[in-house]
């Protein structure tokens, strides 16, 4: 048995080289103390004379050669959380982003209480179909282009009891579009990074790569590529919603106008940045 602030004092040792110390501090309160060690930080706060044992000891090794070859906590445990739900990830699904509770919050904010057809493109996880169809009425679709995807999006909507219709679907190619029904929302963070924005160093590229950056030459491609299905399958009263990449925003406002959406809103996030855009006709 070893003591806990041994332990502790060690693991932020260990991660200095890799990430500062409030990262690694948040690491220990929000990871190690509770899913490692079943501890609150009151708990730790009320006792500094906790004992770990050695296979807890163990996990916490493995856990720090784990970030220290740059890969994500949350691969690591196999979940995030995305408002508070337990979500399953593994590297073929992107990391739910406390960014992307803003947009499900926004679309909330705008959706009423009546039965809705929406469509999340590039579900991933399925986190934003999984929320939408816990919190409102509605026959919710989730499309994406990997199968592996759409397999841990299954995993996470039957954990959650929510009955989701996740389908294969590359919505730069439109293939099958006729088999989808007509939608009153599409809600999307499709990928919008350019690598050059990224630190070559970013723990981000042990994500998958497809789910998170563009070419420079063509960077709104998603965002072309969703207006398009929208004319074919969004009603006329339709809205959709949209996670983007703060330096396109001017872009994206000349892009949705071209088709001749007239209703166009920007919301920033929580650092003030003009991250979401919601646009209907």
């Amino acid at each position: 048995m070893i003591n806990i602030n041994l332990v502790k004092a060690n693991f932020i040792k260990s991660l200095t080289s890799k990430m500062s110390k409030n990262e690694i501090l948040s690491i220990w309160d929000n990871w190690v103390l509770v899913e490692v060690l079943g501890l609150t930080k009151l708990d730790y706060i009320i006792n500094q004379n906790i004992s770990i044992d050695s296979n807890q000891n163990l996990i916490i090794n493995r856990l720090k050669t784990h970030l220290l070859d740059n890969n994500p906590i949350q691969y690591f445990f196999g979940y995030s959380y995305f408002k508070n739900l337990k979500i399953t990830v593994d590297s073929n699904v992107l990391i739910p982003r406390i960014e992307t509770e803003e947009l499900v919050d926004i679309a909330l904010s705008k959706l009423g209480n009546k039965k809705y057809n929406g469509i999340d493109v590039g579900t991933g996880s399925g986190c934003i179909s999984i929320i939408l169809k816990k919190k409102i009425k509605l026959n919710m679709y989730g499309v994406d282009f990997s199968q592996d995807v759409l397999d841990i999006a299954k995993i996470n909507a039957n954990y959650h009891n929510v009955d989701v219709k996740f389908k294969l679907f590359n919505i730069l190619k439109l293939e099958g579009c006729a088999l989808l029904p007509n939608f009153d929302f599409i809600i999307s963070n499709p990928p919008y990074v350019l690598k050059s924005e990224v630190p070559l160093d970013s723990n981000i590229y042990s994500e998958p790569t497809s789910s998170i950056f563009v070419s420079e030459d063509n960077p709104l491609i998603f965002y072309n590529a969703i207006c398009v299905f929208a004319q074919k399958k969004l009603k006329k009263s339709g809205i959709m919603f949209f996670e983007i990449n703060p330096i396109f925003h001017k872009d994206l406002i000349i892009l949705f106008r071209r088709y001749n959406y007239t209703n166009i809103e920007t919301r920033k996030d929580f650092f003030g940045k003009k991250r979401f855009i919601i646009v209907s006709s």
